[in-house]
């Protein structure tokens, strides 16, 4: 069990996704009470029922504030306070040149992967300064945001928003005891990873298949990450394991370096 978790309560969003599907489980294993709150009401509902009591639905659309403030309340209604939060919702960009795409991509993608961290980040703080300070965010960024690839300019954009609103964040919120930081997952073996592998394929002249072996091969330890290995960080961030953590981006990346 790892140091601290154990009686705490936090919202995970972008819960229905195998990412954020596996950090609630994780959690939840660590005697938290979870929050699991995703766009997505059967999805999320049907995750939460898998994973017992300690989980407890929220469809929630993060895009708004009051999508955003609904999570907070909703740990609140629970527990009487939050602990922590994982802003872990994001979405993937069709794979184009920046010459190609429509302005519509750029506004799906920057509406959840930004505005919606921003929105739970800013809802968050206000709640840990209501209680007197302390309490841990999380964002879900990626190893694209410290690298540049073509066709994704988009996503990869959107990421690096991410990153910078962590580092400011954490220079307003350190002194008041709230630690933010930020996970940056390499290749994940997830339904977001088959899309952009579909997508990048074309542009490598190679089918899908080919592409993923070859994305393979470029990790040194010779494989893609597990949802369970990127939750096993997670709760590490979010854990008193690491109280000196803050303003940190942590790669998980088999090797991958930018």
């Amino acid at each position: 069990m790892l140091k601290g978790l154990a009686g705490k309560t936090v919202v995970v969003t972008g819960a229905a996704g195998a990412i954020g599907a596996a950090v609630c489980r994780r959690l939840a294993e660590e005697g938290c009470t979870v929050v699991a709150a995703d766009i997505d009401r059967s999805a999320v509902e049907d995750m939460a029922g898998k994973l017992g009591d300690g989980v407890v639905p929220l469809a929630a659309d993060v895009t708004t504030p009051e999508g955003a403030t609904a999570c907070v309340d909703a740990a609140v209604a629970i527990s009487g306070r939050l602990d922590l939060f994982h802003a872990n919702a994001g979405v993937e960009c069709r794979v184009r040149p920046v010459a190609e795409l429509d302005i519509a991509d750029y506004d799906r993608v920057f509406a959840v992967n930004v505005r919606g961290v921003f929105l739970c980040a800013q809802a968050a703080v206000q709640r840990f300064t209501e209680q007197g300070g302390g309490g841990g965010l999380l964002f879900t960024a990626s190893i694209a945001a410290l690298m540049g690839t073509a066709g994704t300019s988009v996503y990869n954009a959107s990421k690096h928003a991410v990153h910078g609103l962590a580092r400011c964040l954490a220079r307003e919120v350190g002194g008041q005891g709230i630690r933010v930081n930020t996970l940056a997952p390499g290749v994940v073996d997830t339904r977001m990873m088959r899309s952009l592998e579909e997508g990048l394929a074309p542009l490598a002249g190679v089918g899908a298949a080919d592409f993923k072996t070859a994305m393979e091969q470029q990790v040194p330890l010779g494989r893609y990450a597990t949802p369970d290995e990127i939750a096993a960080t997670a709760a590490w961030i979010l854990s008193d394991e690491v109280p000196y953590l803050h303003g940190e981006v942590v790669t998980v990346g088999g090797g991958i370096a930018p």
